[in-house]
């Protein structure tokens, strides 16, 4: 690692910026649609897949089936875009997790990762971690903006991927609802103002929403809503809702109510999912997700003191790694260097 000045050119901020490698900056990628707050809807489809394809194992015996090639422990990108017409990947990704998976020890781990975290992006330079994506579908990265996503989480966190999948705010609301919502217990009221409400005569218009606390019945447009809002809280707070709404939809989809309802949870995951991950990878993983509870999933969100706060050059507010904290973290939760 060495070391370098503030990002994107700026004068010497008063401390030392400790990066994997020294890039070149570029200019941020242009905005892409509406820019609102994006849930964890990534991880939590991931699962419903998983149990969605047991279904079909159980029918073809490859219940027997491990996990080809990636040895000791497996992990997966996860991104969520705001893609609003349904064609378009070029979004910034303001969902990012890493699920990881050890099939011999039977565990798994989720880290949610600040999409404003600001990280040297392979080829482009020193930017928000969210925007690696638009980078990559726009510069005609190999493998298009997933594949720069991923390049860019292991060159700065030696964390190897096996694959990446993404998906839209849609995509979530439907795989809900295919499974007749989900109760979450809320721990304190949530009230936002602000909500994003986008509407052909007015893209950034705003509503209000409501969370009472206490155990809540939540269809595919709440979970979805309380998994976005941040007004009244933190990215950081954000992340730990949409990890607590995670592990309500994996209790459900893993519920015996809910087996009639997993051929139309998958056939919702399939239609609006995009990953590098073959069916085999997938069902193996699959197989594998449905063995591991909740006890033995480590969850964990990159915030403060991990990263701090960073007002650059040009006005813009991002995240800077604490690499003497971040680096130990991430070497506990994923064996990574």
């Amino acid at each position: 690692m060495t070391s370098n000045p503030a990002p994107n050119g700026g004068p010497d901020p008063g401390y030392t910026l400790v990066v994997p490698r020294r890039v070149v900056p570029t200019p941020a990628p242009p905005r892409r649609a509406h820019r609102g707050p994006g849930p964890a809807f990534g991880v939590l489809v991931v699962l419903v897949l998983l149990v969605g394809l047991l279904l079909c194992w159980l029918a073809t015996g490859l219940l027997s089936l491990s996990l080809p090639g990636y040895g000791d422990r497996v992990n997966v990108l996860v991104l969520g875009v705001d893609r609003r017409d349904g064609t378009d990947w070029a979004s910034r990704t303001d969902t990012i997790m890493i699920a990881t998976l050890a099939p011999a020890a039977r565990n798994a781990g989720l880290l949610s990762v600040p999409r404003d975290l600001q990280l040297p992006i392979p080829t482009v330079g020193e930017d928000r971690i969210n925007t690696a994506n638009v980078y990559g579908y726009l510069n005609g990265y190999p493998g298009g903006g997933p594949a720069l996503a991923r390049a860019t989480v292991e060159a700065n966190f030696g964390i190897p991927i096996a694959g990446s999948i993404m998906l839209d705010f849609r995509t979530f609301e439907r795989i809900v609802d295919s499974l007749g919502g989900i109760d979450v217990d809320v721990p304190e009221a949530l009230h936002d103002t602000r909500y994003p409400d986008p509407r052909p005569e007015d893209p950034y218009a705003f509503k209000t929403i409501d969370f009472d606390a206490g155990r809540q019945h939540m269809d595919g447009q709440r979970a979805l809503e309380y998994a976005r809002s941040r007004m009244s809280t933190s990215d950081f707070d954000r992340a730990r809702r949409q990890q607590m709404i995670l592990l309500a939809i994996r209790q459900k989809a893993l519920s015996l109510g809910a087996i009639p309802r997993w051929p139309a949870a998958v056939a919702a995951v399939l239609g609006g999912i995009k990953t590098d991950l073959n069916p085999i990878q997938l069902a193996a993983l699959a197989r594998l997700a449905v063995t591991i509870g909740p006890s033995r999933l480590e969850q964990r969100v990159i915030e403060a003191p991990l990263v701090y706060d960073y007002r650059r050059p040009d006005g813009a507010a991002v995240q800077l790694p604490n690499w003497e904290l971040l680096g130990p973290m991430i070497q506990e939760m994923f064996g990574a260097h």
